[in-house]
């Protein structure tokens, strides 16, 4: 685990298999969350156009957080420090607590505390992920994660989905399209190289990755609140993401953001649920 470095997954391994992307130790130590098996999105997923929302007709403008991208993108969360609040052998719980009077990045402009807790077993890791809100106004919110996984030769991919979101020239999302079948996972097939980096809508909650000479499978089961499933393929890339989210990129610029997934915490309301990385032996 890697707390102090954006409240990331170090690594995640099977009988020495990774499951997960492994981190380097030169990316721990220069804090390079980035280059981290996994890493939370809060308080939101993904993409917020050129960093500006309106919200209750107060117009905010964000850091532009991601290098020389033209958008704010998965939050803030991602790029702090986490606190350790407990932990022993099997569960550890992470704590971040927002407050945009010290943000001089223009990170988020609501106060919040955000959780992580971590669950061991025998048959994989459950991590749940809490929002509240702190401040004394509503705020728009969402949650995500975003794991990373080795592309190794053969890897096999399925999810089911109802809808994707092509992307326009300036990374946003366009509006949804029935699934073209080179990006369909419906039945389980090998990952090849889709050039995907979009928005899946109407995701059933469950996906299945199968490391076929390693022969171990590693399911994702993900609570109702994350019906949205964004799947990174970089091309040419030892990795890939399969990012459970609970809203589409950029949802809360579109005409009823809730309609997208985009939730609105009143003062104390609190955003929870969980995701489930299950291992076992393929046959």
């Amino acid at each position: 685990m890697a707390p102090s470095v954006g409240g990331a997954i170090a690594g995640f391994w099977h009988d020495d298999v990774a499951l997960m992307r492994e981190t380097p130790e030169q990316a721990l130590r220069d804090g390079l969350v980035r280059q981290t098996s996994c890493y939370p999105l809060i308080p939101y997923s993904n993409r917020i156009a050129q960093g500006r929302f309106s919200f209750q007709g107060v117009e905010h403008r964000l850091a532009l957080n991601f290098g020389d991208h033209p958008h704010s993108i998965h939050g803030n969360a991602w790029q702090k420090p986490w606190q350790v609040a407990a932990a022993d052998d099997a569960r550890c719980r992470f704590v971040f607590i927002h407050r945009p009077e010290d943000d001089e990045a223009r990170g988020w402009p609501f106060a919040y505390r955000a959780e992580q807790l971590f669950e061991l077993s025998q048959s994989g890791l459950m991590l749940t992920l809490s929002l509240e809100n702190e401040d004394d106004r509503a705020m728009p919110a969402g949650l995500g994660l975003h794991p990373f996984f080795p592309k190794r030769p053969g890897i096999r991919l399925q999810f089911a989905a109802e809808r994707v979101h092509p992307n326009g020239e300036d990374s946003l999302p366009l509006d949804s399209i029935p699934i073209p079948p080179e990006w369909s996972y419906q039945t389980m097939r090998e990952l090849d190289e889709p050039r995907l980096d979009n928005c899946f809508s109407g995701w059933d909650g469950t996906a299945r990755l199968a490391y076929v000479q390693e022969k171990i499978a590693l399911s994702i089961e993900a609570d109702p609140l994350f019906d949205h499933l964004v799947v990174y393929v970089p091309m040419g890339r030892d990795f890939f993401a399969v990012e459970p989210v609970s809203h589409m990129n950029d949802a809360i610029n579109r005409p009823d953001p809730s309609h997208h997934g985009l939730k609105v915490l009143k003062p104390g309301e609190r955003l929870t649920a969980q995701v489930r990385f299950g291992v076992e032996r393929l046959s």
